[in-house]
Parts: structure tokens; C-alpha cells; sequence
């Protein structure tokens, strides 16, 4: 069984990813910064030709690793939560280049066609909820440049405006499977970690009905990284 988190850049991911994992016993899978990517580094460092050149490269970057972290987790077997999906790599990240001309028709076409292709392993089955973590872009920018990571720095407010609506245009016709929304405006794990309790309790509802209950609570635990997208 897996559980996947979603959400913007800034939303609480792996802060909620770690506390759901922790109250029912998971194993979790968080997304780290993926600093064996070849292509991160000339694509965000060389301007805009650079970025053209190598969108492809660090997409396709993305997606393999992504794929073979899925295709680790499916293989130790219990239950997992994961920190961002496969989904979102493609539909969000991958599509964000070719709409801003970073990618061109064709190379949009071949990274589709792989993604679709990828879609049909045993890896990419669908997971059993997804919980999706939102809140309007002047409640996520000011959370992004309280966390202070140093590439986030310099990102332009266009271009987190440009990935929020990308996210909820990408949730609104997601139907892989059920979807359970959750507006970051309404806890705060951080400074009150019992808040994971009423957010246990929709997630309890959710998937229980559909699993026995002795899935929920796995023996043992491991801990995986998933790659970014």
C-alpha cells in the first residue's frame, strides 16, 4: 500500500509525510536534493540556451530515478508514504518546461511517450489515496522564503505563481486515484505536532474502507529517498 503526499513547493510535504509515517507505523520515502543530477548545474547556471539544452537531459534525469526509487520501494513490500509522486514530475515539472518553450514538440513528444510507457509498470500502480496539500500562492511564498534554502533565494515570485497554478491545474483533472485535500492553513505541525490526529483521522477514513486494517500497521521500518522532479 502506498500513500502519496502532493503538493506546491513549500506546502509541508515532508514534514506531513514524516508525522503520518510516524502515527500509523509506515515506512516513508522522502524526496531529497538530487546532487548526483549532472544536468542541474548547467541547466540553472547557463541562462536560457543552457536551460533549452539541457531541459530534456535533467527531465529524463528526474524521471529514471524517480522510477527506479519506485520500483525499490514496491520491491521491500509493506506500506509506504510517499514525499511527492511520478506524477507530478511529468504533469507539473516536465510539462512547466515545454509550456515555457524549454522543451521543444518533439522532445515533449519522446518524454511523453516514455512517461505513458512507464506508467504501465508494476512500479507506477496508482497509489491507494493521495493526499494533496494546498493554499492560495500569498500563503506558500512567504512559507518558501521562511525555510531559507539558498536556491529558492532567487526564484522570482512569477515563477512560483507559474508552478501554483500549474499544480491545481494538474489536480483538477487528476483521477488515478482518490484524492484527499488538505489546505495547509489548517494545522501547523511544526508548533503543535498533536494537529497530526484530526489529519490521521481523514486519512483513516480513506483508506480503511478499501484495505484491512492490519495494513496500516506494518511491521518494521525503512526508510528510502525518492528523487526530486
Amino acid at each position: 500500500m502506498v500513500i502519496g503526499i502532493a503538493g506546491m513547493v513549500g506546502s509541508g510535504k515532508s514534514t506531513l509525510t514524516r508525522a503520518l509515517a510516524a502515527r500509523f507505523g509506515l515506512q516513508h520515502a522522502l524526496e531529497s536534493v538530487d546532487d548526483e543530477n549532472p544536468w542541474l548545474e548547467p541547466f540553472y547556471d547557463g541562462g536560457l540556451d543552457a536551460m533549452r539544452t539541457h531541459a530534456l537531459r535533467l527531465q529524463l534525469h528526474f524521471l529514471a530515478t524517480r522510477f527506479e526509487s519506485m520500483r525499490r520501494i514496491r520491491g521491500a513490500g509493506g506500506s509506504w508514504i510517499l514525499d511527492r509522486t511520478w506524477y507530478e514530475d511529468a504533469e507539473v515539472f516536465a510539462r512547466g518546461h515545454f509550456d515555457d518553450g524549454l522543451l521543444s514538440s518533439a522532445e515533449w513528444a519522446l518524454y511523453r511517450r516514455l512517461y505513458v510507457e512507464l506508467l504501465h509498470s508494476p512500479a507506477a500502480r496508482p497509489p491507494k489515496l493521495l493526499v494533496y496539500l494546498h493554499a492560495p500562492l500569498d500563503t506558500i511564498v512567504p512559507r518558501i522564503r521562511r525555510r531559507g534554502r539558498a536556491k529558492e533565494a532567487d526564484t522570482p515570485d512569477a515563477y512560483w505563481a507559474s508552478l501554483h497554478a500549474r499544480y491545481e491545474r494538474w489536480i483538477a483533472g487528476f483521477h488515478a486515484c482518490p484524492v484527499l485535500r488538505m489546505d495547509v492553513r489548517d494545522y501547523d505541525l511544526v508548533s503543535d505536532p498533536m494537529a497530526i490526529e484530526p489529519i490521521a483521522d481523514r486519512v483513516r477514513a480513506r483508506v480503511e474502507p478499501v484495505l484491512p486494517q492490519a495494513d496500516l500497521f506494518p511491521i518494521g521500518h525503512a526508510n528510502l529517498v525518492a528523487e526530486p522532479g
